[in-house]
């Protein structure tokens, strides 16, 4: 297939939660529950014109050319899936992740920013959400849609200048929807206190993560930002990112992650995040409480 490159709205839709229902359901009931879960998402998008790429896992790739169709698409599987009482797909939940823009179609496979960004944006969906970029939410032409269009978040890319703004289709009645607060509207001039910097301190060493960070990884590993050595530490052990004014820890290890600040308890992270609120230290894979702590941040 020749290479050729086009403009249309890239869909994720994910279903939320997987592992746990392997768990429940064991292997072969949760494969069969799930892939038809899928075919009927794969259903719902092909009425509304979106071309299926692949299937990745528990995932769905789609292209749609025309974006009212795509948001139409999206709101039509959280409908459907709403109102589900079919035994073989009840309890799956889904979330949506979409980003409007150029892409490459070869091999029977797309490419490039858009479906990158888009897979970014799925990552950030929780069960049942359905998020978009600001681009997607200022094309739609049907009015329905773009009044139910609501600020979500604002993200960080590489390669651009300026974060995106990312916003949720409220597909729900109003009275089911959860607003976000006043204080996290891209607009609202009282806007929460913004973290300008974080500084990291390692032995006599200090290291500057500012606002602009996309993901600072810490670890052992030698292509993380700051490599730091030790028996319990994972390759790649903990990530910093700067959202929403805050910088927030993620643990992405075997042994977790503890952070004690200055004032208040130790707080222990396995697969989990946590907002770094002014100082204190950071434990990777031990407690900061048994000993000198790995790192000392300060917020600013």
């Amino acid at each position: 297939m020749a290479q050729e490159t086009i403009t249309s709205v890239v869909m994720f839709a994910d279903v939320a939660g997987s592992t746990a229902i392997y768990e429940n359901l064991g292997n072969e009931l949760a494969r069969e529950r799930i892939a038809k879960a899928l075919n009927m998402l794969i259903s719902i998008t092909k009425r509304h014109k979106g071309v299926l790429v692949k299937t990745i896992g528990d995932e769905i790739l789609v292209y749609f050319t025309d974006v009212d169709m795509a948001v139409l698409a999206a709101r039509t599987i959280q409908e459907t899936m709403e109102d589900d009482s079919s035994p073989e797909t009840i309890g799956v939940l889904i979330r949506i992740g979409m980003q409007y823009g150029s892409a490459i179609l070869e091999d029977n496979d797309i490419f490039g920013d858009t479906v990158n960004i888009a897979a970014r944006v799925v990552g950030m969906a929780k069960a049942r959400q359905v998020l978009c970029t600001q681009e997607i939410a200022f094309k739609l032409s049907n009015p329905e849609l773009s009044s139910s269009m609501r600020p979500y978040d604002r993200i960080r890319v590489k390669g651009r200048d300026e974060p995106l703004d990312i916003y949720i289709l409220a597909w729900e009645e109003e009275g089911d929807i959860t607003n976000m607060a006043t204080a996290s509207s891209f607009t609202n001039p009282a806007h929460h206190i913004q973290m300008q910097k974080l500084t990291l301190s390692h032995g006599e060493n200090k290291y500057l993560i500012t606002n602009e960070a996309i993901s600072y990884m810490i670890g052992r590993g030698l292509d993380c930002d700051l490599t730091i050595i030790g028996e319990l530490i994972s390759r790649h052990h903990s990530k910093i990112e700067h959202r929403r004014g805050k910088f927030i820890i993620t643990d992405h290890s075997t042994n977790g992650t503890f952070v004690q600040p200055t004032e208040g308890q130790e707080v222990f992270l396995r697969g989990e995040e946590l907002t770094l609120i002014g100082s204190g230290g950071i434990g990777l894979g031990r407690s900061v409480k048994k000993g000198e702590p790995d790192l000392h941040f300060l917020c600013e």
